[in-house]
C-alpha cells in the first residue's frame, strides 16, 4: 500500500466512525470504531463505507468473514485498477514533455517507453504529450502494430478495447475514445460507464484533429480521415471521409 492509498483509507475510517457512534443506537466510541473500520479493512479488505452499510460492528467474527465475501474480490480489483491508473499518471507526467523532442536520443527513449507500457510493435514514433488512459474502472486493452505514428497531443482512450494495426498514421490532436456514459442510469443517479470496441486497420490515416467517437468500432484498411472530421460510425476499406460528422466522400482511386 502506498501512501496515498493510506492516506484514502485512514481519511475514510475517520469519517465513518464519526458519522456511525452519532448514531442513536451505537454506544461505541469513535476512537473504538476507528479501529475496528481499519481492523476490517486489513483483515477483510472491506472498505469504510462497506462496513458502516453492513453494520459491521455489530457483527461476530464468523458473519464478518461472510459479509466480506461479497466485496473482497471486487475490492481487490479496484485497487489493482486504481493502481495501474497512478502509475500510467505519472509515466505520462514523466515521458510527455516537450524536452524528449530535443534529440534523437531522447525522441527514442520516449517511444521505448511507450512500446513498454503500451504493447506497441517495431519502427513506431511517438511524439510529445501523447496521452494513453483509461477512465471509471474499466479494463480496457490497446494493441499498437508496427510502423505507427502517433503524432504530438494525440489522446487515446482505452478504457474500452482498441487494436491499432500496421502503419496506421494519426496526425496531430486526434481524440479517440472507446467508452461512453449510460445517460438513462445517469438520470437515475447510478455512474454506469460502457466500453466499446474499436479495430483501426492497416495504412489507415486519421487527419489533424479528428475526433473517433466510441459510436465508430471499425475504421477499414487504407481510410483517409480529414483534418477536424467528427467519425460517428463505421468506416469501410478505402474510403475517403471528412465533415462533421463525418461523411463519404469518394472511394480510394475514383476520380
Amino acid at each position: 500500500m502506498d501512501f496515498r492509498q493510506l492516506k484514502q483509507v485512514l481519511r475514510y475510517a475517520n469519517q465513518n466512525a464519526e458519522e456511525i457512534c452519532q448514531m442513536p443506537d451505537v454506544n461505541l466510541s469513535k476512537t473504538t470504531l476507528f479501529i475496528d473500520i481499519l481492523r476490517c479493512y486489513f483483515k477483510y479488505h472491506v472498505y469504510a463505507i462497506q462496513y458502516k452499510k453492513e453494520k459491521f460492528w455489530q457483527l461476530p467474527p464468523e458473519e464478518r468473514n461472510e459479509v466480506a465475501k461479497k466485496y473482497r474480490e471486487k475490492n481487490l480489483k479496484n485497487e489493482a485498477w486504481a493502481k495501474d491508473y497512478y502509475e500510467n499518471f505519472r509515466f505520462l507526467i514523466k515521458w510527455t514533455a516537450y524536452k524528449y523532442e530535443a534529440t534523437a536520443k531522447q525522441q527514442k527513449r520516449r517511444i521505448d517507453a511507450y512500446r513498454r507500457r503500451y504493447d506497441i510493435g517495431d519502427n513506431c514514433f511517438i511524439g510529445h504529450d501523447v496521452l494513453i488512459e483509461r477512465h471509471h474502472h474499466l479494463w480496457g486493452t490497446i494493441k499498437i502494430g508496427n510502423n505507427c505514428l502517433l503524432a504530438k497531443h494525440v489522446y487515446i482512450d482505452y478504457s474500452g478495447y482498441i487494436i491499432i494495426e500496421n502503419g496506421v498514421k494519426i496526425a496531430q490532436g486526434v481524440v479517440i475514445e472507446t467508452h461512453h456514459r449510460d445517460i438513462d442510469a445517469y438520470i437515475l443517479g447510478k455512474d454506469v460507464n460502457i466500453p466499446t470496441q474499436l479495430r483501426i486497420c492497416e495504412n489507415a490515416y486519421i487527419g489533424t484533429n479528428a475526433i473517433i467517437l466510441d459510436s465508430c468500432n471499425y475504421i477499414g484498411r487504407n481510410v483517409r480521415i480529414g483534418a477536424g472530421a467528427v467519425v460517428t460510425k463505421d468506416i469501410p476499406d478505402n474510403t475517403i471521409v471528412a465533415g462533421v460528422p463525418a461523411k463519404v466522400i469518394r472511394m480510394l482511386g475514383e476520380a
